[in-house]
This record gives structure tokens, sequence and C-alpha cells, in this order.
């Protein structure tokens, strides 16, 4: 008795297998089951998604996703022409069951909703909408068009955006920051009536040419950071936009030369950083600029900077300068970055009594001596940080370069990236 309840406990243990003729046909849709194609492209002109939507369609559920038949001991039902279970054709053993191999749980996926639903519970109201790494293709489906009359900031970044589109976003008229970090962008439009847009990024995306920004006489911000521009075109930044602009941001593109931004006088922040720029010509009349960073670039002379008196700060490191000179005009420096060139000694920066910061790292500083004659405490006070590290002077000196430079410059609260205890 007790080996017949074994045996049937076994037997129950194992899962159902149909044995069939050939295979069966494959499964075919009805025409009440098909959905029409919906225009779900990116064009202007869409008139929104045609015949049946397919998110109206209800699916059908399976007996897999439904539970367990309660008739246990009947042969399953075929479903849409697919046999479930585990079927042997001929020589061929096919499991259909869905059930995981090996009893190990299906990794469970995460779930994104609908871009129409992504908004849903957010009020007409609202002032600022996050919709960062998304996995966007299209705004077509959010209905921004709801928040026209109140939102001020919108931030889309890290999605895979290719356009920027009149329809949704380019009616937010009230938008005063719009934030397209790292999408797919090749091509700037959609803007023409966002007048009082103060901040616009479109950095990390495509972007040849700089174009359909210079209507933008609030702008004061705006960034392009990793694009594929190769020039600023003459008429790219004329217009209302020259007269508002405070920070340009055009580093990690492919410019050679700085060029057509010098009718920006208003501007005091420019990032020019990781270009292919030769020479410091075409600042000359950017008077009120206060930070110049244009490290990572090919330039092998310090010159063109008399005008720019009112620079606080210019990071001019990773390029190819010899020697440190032409900053005598330039005596409001606070931050001062040449690492990583080729300068051999510290020198012509005397004058720059207000200096705060002086990164000469990686060069090719021999002697360390003389330090207190250009950066001691009499000539800048207010001196705290200096990176000397990766100079042959700081290899001849060894265990005592730190002690050595701290006598020298007694005022410092910090070398390279320790602090003076």
């Amino acid at each position: 008795m007790a080996d017949s309840n074994t045996a049937e406990s076994s037997t129950a243990a194992q899962p159902k297998v149909q044995i069939v003729g050939e295979l069966p046909p494959a499964p075919t849709l009805s025409s009440k089951d098909r959905c029409a194609n919906g225009d779900d492209s990116d064009s202007e002109d869409d008139a929104g998604v045609h015949g049946i939507d397919a998110d109206d369609i209800d699916d059908p559920q399976t007996e897999d996703e439904a539970g367990p038949s309660s008739a246990a001991d009947q042969p399953e039902e075929a479903n849409n022409g697919i046999t479930r279970g585990i079927v042997q054709y001929g020589s061929v053993r096919v499991d259909n069951s869905g059930a995981p191999p090996n009893g190990v749980a299906a990794p469970v996926e995460e779930e994104i909703p609908d871009d129409s639903e992504l908004l849903f519970h957010y009020p007409d109201t609202e002032e600022v909408l996050d919709l960062g790494h998304l996995r966007l293709t299209t705004t077509k489906r959010l209905g921004l068009q709801r928040f026209a009359p109140s939102l001020k900031r919108l931030c889309l970044r890290q999605n895979l955006l290719t356009r920027i589109r009149s329809k949704d976003i380019g009616v937010l008229t009230q938008l005063e920051d719009l934030d397209l970090y790292d999408n797919s962008i090749e091509k700037i439009s959609g803007l023409d009536d966002l007048n009082k847009l103060e901040s616009l990024d479109l950095s990390f995306n495509n972007i040849h040419h700089i174009s359909n920004v210079s209507h933008l006489g609030q702008c004061r911000t705006i960034y392009f950071v990793q694009n594929k521009i190769s020039r600023v075109r003459p008429d790219d930044l004329k217009g209302p936009i020259a007269e508002s602009l405070e920070s340009l941001e055009l580093g990690g593109n492919r410019l050679r030369s700085i060029e057509n931004i010098g009718h920006l006088t208003n501007l005091t922040q420019l990032w020019l950083g990781k270009n292919k720029i030769t020479s410091l010509q075409g600042l000359e009349t950017l008077i009120n600029l206060k930070v110049l960073s244009i490290q990572s670039n090919r330039i092998t002379k310090l010159e063109g900077l008399e005008e720019l008196v009112n620079l606080e700060e210019l990071y001019i490191s990773h390029n190819g300068l010899t020697k440190l000179e032409g900053l005598d005009k330039n005596v409001k420096l606070t931050t001062l970055d040449v690492g990583a060139n080729m300068i051999g000694k510290v020198e012509n920066v005397g004058h720059l009594a207000k200096l705060e910061e002086f990164w000469a790292n990686d060069n090719k500083i021999e002697d360390l001596n003389g330090l207190d004659r250009e950066l001691g405490v009499e000539r800048m006070p207010a001196l705290e940080t200096v990176y000397l590290e990766g100079n042959p002077g700081m290899r001849k000196e060894g265990a005592a370069y730190r002690r050595k430079v701290k006598l020298l410059l007694p005022q410092l609260k910090q070398i390279d990236a320790t602090f003076i205890r």
C-alpha cells in the first residue's frame, strides 16, 4: 500500500506530455485582434495615432497567466495555435509551459510606464518637471501642452530624443530653464516662442551648428558641451541673445579658433576646453570676462589677454605653454591654472597680489628655491593653495619637498591635494 502511494505521488510530480503528430501551423491573429499601424513618427505635421490604439486592445489572458486550471486531469487547450505544456513532436520534445528551466525564477524586468501616463497625476499648474533618464524617444505623447501656462523648468536629460518638437516643448512659453543634456539631437529647432528662456543645456548631443537661438533675448547661460561644432558662424549668436548671454560653454567640440564671439561683451564666463584651438586671439573685446577656461587645447604662447582686465579665473592647463608671461594687466586673478604644460620656471606672476590658487603641477620646473620671490607672503598674502607635484624640482627635493614649500610660502593652507596641519 505504501508502494502504491509512492508511485502515485511520483506520477503526479511529472509534467503532462502530449504526443502529437506534426508541428502545429504558425499562429495567426484574426482581423479583430489586429491593430492598425498607428503613426508613431516624430514629424511636425502628425495628426496623432490613426486606427485602433494598441493600448486599447485587451490582451487575452493565457492559462499560464491566470493560474492553474481547475480541471487538472483534462488535456490543456491550444492557445492561438500554440499547444501549452510539454509536447513531443516525434523525437523532438518541446516545453511550452512557460516555466523557468531548472526551477530558476525568471528575472523581473523593470516596468516603465507608458509615455502618456508619466504626467497623469501632475496638476496643470506644475512649474517644474523632471523627466530625466526615462529612455524617451519622443515628447509627443507626454501631453506637455497642458502645462504651458505655468511650467518654468523642464528637465529631459539622458533620454533618446532626436529633436525638439515645437508642438509640445515649443508651446511652453513660460519656460525659463530647458535641460536636454545627453540625448541624440542633431539640429536646434522648436524654440521660436520660448522668449523667457534663461538657461538652455544642449550638452552631449550630435549638434553640428549653433542655430535658432539668436532670438532668445533673456538667455543668460547656454551649454553646448561635447557636440560636433567645428566653428561659430558670424550670425549664430547675433541678435537679442548677444545682449543677454553671460555664460557660454563650448567645451568638447571641434573648434580650431576663437571667432565670431567678440560682440558678446556681456560674457562673464567662457568655457572652451577640449578643442583644437591654437591661439588666444579673438578675446580682446570681452572686457567683462571673469572666467576663461581653455584647457586641453593646442596653445603654445600665453598672450592676447591684455584687455581682459576683469579676469579672475584662468584655466589653461594641458596645452603647450613653455613660459609664464602675458599676465601684466590681469591683476584681479584669484585662480591661475597652468598645470600640465612645459613651463620651466615660476616667473612673471609676482604682481598678482590677489592670487589665491596657483596650479603649476606636471610642468618642467626644476628649481623650487626661488618660489618666495614670486609667490611669497609679501607679494601674495591671499595665496592659500599651490600645486607643484609632478615637476622635476619636487622629485629632486624628495621627502623634504613639502617642508621646503611650507617654509618658503608660510601663508599656504594647502600644498597639492593635502591640507597643511
